[in-house]
């Protein structure tokens, strides 16, 4: 009889330098894998099936119940398909194509159970929470579980067509259907479904242009000379202007930079960690030197990834602190991403090209030659932030 097992793939990290937890099916000597979608750290598997992962692995509980409830459905269709037969001089690719199929059909690993398992294995509470919202608002728009077979185009419209009913903006509708489009691709890469389930062919998903803010030349230099009793607003007001001097880095960024070689900043931008293998390479300017050396970590660039405060609640305090800031030097809306579309107004100002803000900026590169074939030499990124700096530094 075939056997399935647990597995951590130690062969390749993803960008995110996360391993692949995958089941081992085997029959007659043969061998192959079925993914599960959830990656960990290797230091955090502890691969037993009942405890896959061992506490301190963020979402360890999720993670745990997903995997255990994935090996008895396993485990219990291999049976039902021994039982009948149905295995009996298949391969073992053949064994793993009845065994999903079986598992496809199963009314528990319907797109709504399979939605609530990818949000809950996400990496950070805040995209977890995203996804759960757009689960809640699936179930509020059809209670029933829902199949992925369901969901076409004419569905896709209904949902919409509700959620515009219900006062939900067109960009707040965008981000549904993109996690919805996301879960459809992460079931398809798990094998769950086939490429003829996918219904986002032939539905556009709409989205509006958001005004993009930033500061003016005379508030930026006004938050440069911002003096203040309070210690966390200081330090707001410095990461702002280190994310600033860094050509726009995110916050979420430069919390957890871990490593500075040759005077640069090598990093893969959280947020394009999933579609992007090359990182973003930055020169520490001496302005950002000066505020990193403030702020030094041990293992860190910045000291605040080594202390007790999650990323999630230290980025709400800067959050606030740089609120309150606005109110002091009466900038209306200012918050921390003002910091990456300020250099970029800046550099485009100056005249730099749109290919080097992009760069800046950590943008992934959609062409062929520039993901696969071109060495980006990034002194020309170099030459652009150094150029915004100076002009800061002339105008004040």
């Amino acid at each position: 009889m075939a056997t399935i097992s647990l597995k951590l793939d130690r062969r390749r990290a993803n960008a995110r330098g996360l391993f692949p937890i995958q089941f081992l099916l085997s029959s007659k000597g043969k061998v192959t894998t079925i993914g599960t979608g959830i990656n960990v750290l290797p230091e955090h598997w502890n691969g037993e099936i009942h405890k896959a992962v061992v506490p301190k692995c963020p979402n360890a509980r999720a993670i745990n119940e997903s995997i255990e409830a994935l090996f008895f459905k396993y485990s219990n269709s291999l049976r039902e398909l021994d039982i009948d037969g149905r295995l009996a001089g298949k391969s073992v690719s053949e064994i793993k194509k009845l065994l999903t199929s079986s598992h496809k059909g199963s009314d528990k690993e319907s797109l709504t159970a399979y939605f609530s398992r990818y949000a809950e294995s996400r990496r950070t509470e805040k995209s977890r929470e995203v996804y759960r919202y757009t689960l809640k608002a699936i179930r509020a728009f059809d209670s029933k579980e829902i199949t992925f077979e369901k969901v076409n185009v004419i569905w896709l419209k209904a949902f919409d067509a509700h959620l515009e009913k219900q006062g939900a903006g067109i960009n707040t509708r965008a981000i549904h259907f993109r996690n919805l489009r996301a879960v459809f691709n992460s079931a398809i890469n798990e094998d769950l479904i086939g490429l003829e389930y996918y219904p986002f062919r032939k539905f556009k998903i709409a989205s509006a242009n958001k005004d993009k803010e930033a500061l003016t030349e005379e508030q930026l230099q006004r938050l440069i000379a911002y003096e203040t009793p309070y210690p966390f607003r200081r330090t707001a007001r410095d990461l702002f202007l280190l994310s600033f001097y860094m050509c726009g880095m995110n916050l979420v960024d430069l919390f957890h930079l871990d490593r500075l070689r040759d005077g640069r900043a090598h990093f893969v931008r959280t947020k394009t960690s999933g579609k992007n293998i090359n990182p973003v390479s930055i020169l520490v300017q001496p302005e950002a030197a000066e505020i990193i050396a403030r702020y030094a970590g041990t293992d860190h660039v910045l000291r605040f990834a080594e202390e007790s405060a999650t990323y999630q609640t230290f980025n709400n305090r800067i959050q606030k602190a740089i609120r309150a800031i606005a109110q002091e030097l009466n900038i209306e809306g200012l918050t921390f991403y003002w910091a990456r579309y300020t250099w970029a107004t800046l550099a485009d100002k100056l005249g730099i090209s749109e290919k080097e803000i992009s760069k800046g900026l950590g943008h992934v590169d959609t062409s062929i030659a520039g993901k696969f074939y071109i060495s980006y030499d990034w002194t020309k990124v170099d030459r652009a932030n150094r150029a915004v700096l100076d002009y800061i530094q002339k105008k004040w």
